[in-house]
């Protein structure tokens, strides 16, 4: 069973839409509607806890960067995708 959360900075510069524990795994997760890109809340939130590794959702492709995984949208239910 996992659990969700939803973070949201100090001095409101910054969220991340779900944060979802998996066993002893904690997964940032940032939302994005289209191929908008950009996931500056989450390249913060990683940088600021470099032991986790993000994942983005959109309608780009998959691709895997050394802090961050990008799943497309349609992909994200999939059985094993987190």
């Amino acid at each position: 069973m996992s659990s969700v959360y939803y973070w949201s900075a100090d001095n409101s510069s910054g969220e991340i839409d779900f944060l979802v524990q998996l066993e002893d795994k904690i997964i940032p997760i940032e939302v994005k509607a289209k191929e908008n890109l950009q996931a500056k809340s989450l390249k913060s939130f990683v940088k600021k806890y470099p032991a986790l590794h993000g994942i983005r959702t959109s309608m780009s492709h998959f691709r895997e960067q050394d802090w961050m995984t990008n799943i497309p949208l349609y992909a994200i239910g999939v059985p094993g995708v987190l």
